[in-house]
This record gives C-alpha cells, sequence and structure tokens, in this order.
C-alpha cells in the first residue's frame, strides 16, 4: 500500500513549520528561564522523532520513562475512530538547582497533533 502524496506534503509541512518555529525562536535560555528552555528542547525532540516515523523509541503508551535530553519523560497516543489526528501527549520532570532549596524537579508537559493519512472510518 503506498501512502498518498497528502500524507508526504503535510509531513514536509509539519517539519517546515516546526524547524522554523522552534529552531528560530531567537530566544536564548537566559530569556526563556532553563525550564521553559528544556520544555521547549524536549518537544522539537519528541516531534521529530513523530514526524520522522520512528516512534518504537518513544516508547508510547508503555507506562515507562524514556531519556530526552537527560529527562524522563513518559510519552503516549490515542486516536479516536474517525479522526484525521492522533494526540500525541508527553510529562515529565526537568531538574533544577536553586541556591536556597537545592535540586528541585519541574514537571513538564506536552502535546502534538499528528496528521495521519486517512484511513476506514
Amino acid at each position: 500500500m503506498s501512502l498518498p502524496y497528502d500524507f508526504f506534503l503535510s509531513l514536509f509541512l509539519e517539519s517546515l513549520i516546526l524547524d522554523a518555529s522552534l529552531l528560530s525562536n531567537g530566544l536564548d535560555e537566559f530569556e526563556m528561564g532553563y525550564v521553559a528552555n528544556e520544555e521547549m528542547e524536549v518537544r522539537r525532540e519528541i516531534i521529530r522523532t513523530i514526524i520522522s516515523g520512528n516512534t518504537t523509541s518513544l516508547q508510547p503508551n508503555s507506562g515507562q520513562p524514556v531519556m530526552i535530553r537527560g529527562h524522563n519523560i513518559c510519552i503516549g497516543w490515542h486516536d479516536e475512530r474517525g479522526s484525521d489526528f492522533r494526540a500525541w501527549e508527553w510529562h515529565g520532570h526537568v531538574m533544577t538547582h536553586d541556591e536556597e532549596k537545592g535540586y528541585l524537579l519541574e514537571y513538564i508537559f506536552g502535546d502534538y497533533f499528528e496528521r495521519i493519512p486517512e484511513r476506514h472510518r
């Protein structure tokens, strides 16, 4: 079975938008803060993996965390019959250090809606 042209076009457009919005946002770590920057980098890596189609390394829906940029992140997805999108969701923690409080875990989460090829409804 070959995939439709629209599927490849949507992958190209998603990666183009991803690169434009996440790679060249013009903000550095000091303007965003460490946790926000790490959350953005984790999001970028997860979405790139999803777009590539090689999602086994993410261990989705396993309940097991995967290491992304040195952070433990749990990833899952779900879709509904009749929908053209798969909803990916993730959550985890970023370790930070505060002079007064020591090491702290900051909770992060994110989501991404992957367009999937038309299928039988």
